[in-house]
């Protein structure tokens, strides 16, 4: 063998003269191919200006001094040309590309090629990855740009898939670990941006729609109502409920009537209604009626026994409308109790009411079941029943407006009115006709005075509960 077998570097022979022409020209061949550099890979002919030591990459078609030897290394030393076949598996660094290149099945092929990442277990760049964070990154930045260099089509799109709409599909964003904000598709398929003071609870600031495209703000938006796009339900639960939950289901329920009433009042219904289901329970609070926005509420306890819902403050108005626009509605409640003075008081909007129990309240005469006053209208939209008295059941005063027609009034035991049954005066205006009174009550049927106005179709004077017969006095009417 006169040559070595991959470089093809010429072999001193035994007792051979001259060794160290055979040796030099192995050194030059060492020279030209170990930690090879190659100035250029595009020139098929030599450019001028070459220097000992350099080496090109011969492209085709080859000319001048380098004709006939595409694809060989020419390396130039003592001012002449060398040129060497290259072999598999050898690496050359390409000077004016910064790149790296392997010879590899009779080809030269970018090095990258051969480094491909893919299919990789895990990537952790500046700290581990894990078997469930199979990519982790630590950066000040991370940047994602489209595509210039290939070039792309000029889009970048970060993609987030989850399996089915109870999955999680999104982004969190946390504090030392502990979550604050999240964003994405979170148990369900509508866009959501959650909040976390602690990283256990959290509260949903947005949500839209993913079929309607319709925004939602659950937690409220300052300066702006969130817009109902269906029905609304607030649930209160007096045991179980809490006055810091959004009381959007039973197992969130508020724990008061009036934090129900706060937060429709908050809201704009957009030409839907809003309810507020009440459960079985004792309520020891006056509920103030607020201003509704778009639409009516309807607050319904329990329609068939009404007296599984009771109101019952220690003083004053069990539901009440002061200065108010807007359409409530009171269903299936009981309300009962020593030291209140009006069940239902508006001098302002309308209340309607049906399936309601009336109970004992305060016998002072100035203390009644219904009050209506201040262009007020309240109406009953149903029957409903009267199990206790007051100073009177039904009074109007100041153009204050009530209507019960074609209704079924129903008294359990004997309810004394110390007054009257109702009073109309102040130029207030009663339609109270069609009437079916069950059983009866004791006291004063009616006055009516001040231009006060009690219609009831003429169905005469004994017509109203009562034992007593009634008055019609100051320009007041009757009839």
């Amino acid at each position: 063998m006169s040559d070595t077998p991959r470089l093809s570097l010429p072999l001193i022979e035994a007792a051979q003269a001259q060794k160290h022409v055979t040796h030099n020209e192995a050194l030059v061949g060492l020279d030209a191919l170990v930690n090879l550099r190659l100035l250029d890979r595009d020139l098929a002919e030599p450019a001028g200006g070459e220097a000992d030591g350099d080496a090109y990459l011969v492209a085709s078609p080859a000319a001048g001094a380098w004709t006939g030897e595409e694809g060989r290394i020419a390396y130039l030393i003592d001012g002449g040309w060398r040129f060497y076949a290259p072999f598999d598996g050898l690496v050359a660094y390409v000077a004016d590309e910064m790149a790296l290149i392997v010879h590899a099945g009779g080809v030269w092929a970018d090095f990258a090629t051969f480094l491909a990442l893919q299919n990789l277990a895990s990537v952790g760049i500046g700290t581990m990855a894990t078997a469930s964070q199979r990519l982790a990154v630590k950066s000040d930045e991370v940047i994602c740009s489209h595509d210039d260099v290939t070039p792309g089509t000029g889009n970048m799109v970060v993609t987030l898939n989850k399996a089915a709409d109870a999955n999680d599909a999104g982004h969190a964003y946390k504090v030392g670990w502990q979550a604050r904000a999240l964003a994405g598709l979170f148990g369900d398929g509508d866009y959501q941006v959650k909040v976390s003071a602690d990283g256990a609870a959290f509260t949903t600031a947005l949500a839209i729609d993913n079929a309607t495209g319709i925004a939602r703000f659950p937690a409220g938006l300052a300066g702006v109502r969130e817009a109902l796009s269906a029905a609304r339900t607030y649930h209160v639960n007096g045991t179980a409920g809490d006055d810091a939950n959004d009381g959007l289901s039973a197992a969130t329920a508020f724990a008061t009537i009036q934090r129900a009433v706060n937060a429709v009042a908050a809201i704009d219904m957009a030409g839907q209604t809003a309810f507020i289901s009440v459960a079985a329970g004792t309520y020891a609070e006056s509920v103030v009626l607020k201003d509704l926005v778009g639409g009516p509420c309807v607050i319904v306890g329990d329609e068939t026994t009404p007296g599984n819902v009771l109101v019952s403050p220690a003083a004053g108005i069990a539901f009440g409308a002061n200065g108010i626009n807007g359409t409530w509605s009171l269903r299936g409640v009981k309300i009962e109790g020593a030291g209140i003075s009006r069940s239902i008081h508006a001098n302002s909007g309308v209340i309607g009411f049906r399936n309601m129990d009336f109970g004992a309240i305060g016998a002072v005469a100035n203390y009644y079941h219904i009050f209506a006053e201040g262009h007020a209208l309240v109406e009953a939209q149903g029957d409903y029943t009267i199990s206790g008295g007051a100073g009177a059941h039904w009074r109007t005063g100041d153009s204050g407006i009530l209507k019960v027609q074609g209704k079924t009034v129903t008294f359990t035991g004997t309810p004394e009115f110390t007054n009257y049954f109702t009073i109309a005066s102040g130029q207030s205006y009663q339609t109270i006709y069609s009437i079916i009174f069950i059983n009866s009550a004791i006291g004063i049927r009616y006055r009516v005075d001040g231009k006060g106005f009690i219609f009831v179709n003429g169905a005469g004077g004994m017509y109203l509960p009562g034992d007593s017969v009634g008055s019609q006095v100051q320009d007041g009417y009757y009839g």
